[in-house]
């Protein structure tokens, strides 16, 4: 069942989730020329992965912007960028990327969207740990 975010929604958190979706906008429209300048094998192979990964990214990261939502979007947006960057180090291994630049830049995209996620994740989440913090410090275990 999904959660409901409060209304204490900040508007810059609101204009975080809206810059991480563009962020992720920009990775695709750099990426897909790319993508189509492969051979048709190679776009078949790992490109339609890569393309798919990134739109679901897109998905994700349009979840996060409404007033509803489940905890499970940024983890799971989390974890699709954690596939992209899977996918980018297979692909150059694999010499689709053409050069060492090329996968920099790559990797510096998923980099930068990764740590806007970690930012969105503490903001999810950060009541959550202190709270647990707190409650694991007042037992007998804590201590």
């Amino acid at each position: 069942m999904a959660e409901q975010r409060p209304d204490t929604m900040t508007p810059e958190m609101q204009e975080e989730g809206l810059r991480l979706l563009l962020k992720i906008e920009d990775m695709i429209v750099y990426a897909l020329p790319l993508i189509e300048r492969w051979s048709i094998a190679h776009q078949k192979l790992l490109g339609d992965d890569i393309a798919h990964c990134m739109n679901r990214m897109t998905e994700l990261a349009s979840a996060l912007t409404v007033a509803y939502y489940k905890k499970t979007s940024i983890s799971e947006l989390d974890e699709a960028n954690k596939a992209l960057q899977s996918h980018i180090r297979v692909a150059y291994r694999l010499r689709y990327l053409k050069g060492e630049s090329s996968r920099c830049e790559w990797d510096r995209r998923s980099a930068e969207i990764g740590k806007m996620i970690g930012k969105y994740k503490e903001w999810v989440y950060g009541d959550n740990k202190t709270s647990q913090q707190t409650k694991a410090k007042n037992t007998r275990y804590g201590r």
